[in-house]
């Protein structure tokens, strides 16, 4: 362990979809046109203020959208050193949240480990061995609150980009520890190898 054995960049641009916007604009202007029905002078102020106000608040939210969804990101998956201090300080920091998710996963020697970059943030870890010369098991897929959008999964594990960083592993494989955990890996594209243990498998190429 120790050595970095490679990493993925992937440069992400989602697309933009809020259709809401659009409902939005249309209550806006409903409420301005109902103000225009209205004969007193207090009532026609105060619901002409409403529908402009609601019609800067898309405007401002619309704004916003734009940034989000029109802005590249960078997404990066290298190898970490388990036995480094910045590992140690991610594992001990989260290390609540990864136990009640995961249960307690020794980081023994045999144990593989990589970071989710974001950026240029560390948004998350992923951490497993390898059960034979094809078959990598994660035993950790961790990420952190702020990024838990599925992107990363998606982009690093469910597309098999995974494969890049270890070129040995045609398999992926994974024993879910909730039901929440089971939906998340089959969004991932696993299915079930092993009823009898709950093991979920997925090929990496």
């Amino acid at each position: 362990m120790g050595v970095k054995r490679g990493s993925v960049q992937i440069r992400y641009t989602p697309r933009m979809n809020v259709p809401w916007l659009e409902w939005f604009g249309y209550l806006a202007s409903v409420v301005v046109l109902v103000s225009l029905a209205m004969r007193s002078i207090a009532k026609l102020r105060w619901i002409n203020l409403a529908g402009s106000l609601t019609t800067g608040i898309a405007g401002i939210n619309a704004y916003f959208l734009f940034k989000i969804y029109s802005t590249g990101e960078e997404l990066v998956l290298i190898e970490a050193n388990l036995a480094s201090p910045y590992f140690r300080h991610f594992w001990n920091t989260n290390r609540g949240e990864i136990v009640r998710l995961f249960g307690e996963v020794p980081l023994s020697s045999d144990k593989r480990a990589f970071y989710f970059l974001r950026n240029n943030i560390t948004a998350g870890i992923l951490v497993g061995h390898e059960m034979d010369d094809t078959d990598f098991c994660i035993d950790i897929d961790f990420v952190t609150r702020e990024y838990r959008d599925f992107k990363l999964g998606r982009y690093f594990i469910a597309s098999g980009r995974l494969a890049t960083v270890m070129p040995r592993m045609h398999r992926l494989r994974a024993r879910p520890s909730s039901a929440i955990h089971r939906r998340y890996l089959q969004k991932l594209g696993f299915v079930e190898a092993d009823q009898r243990t709950g093991l979920l498998e997925r090929e990496l190429t």
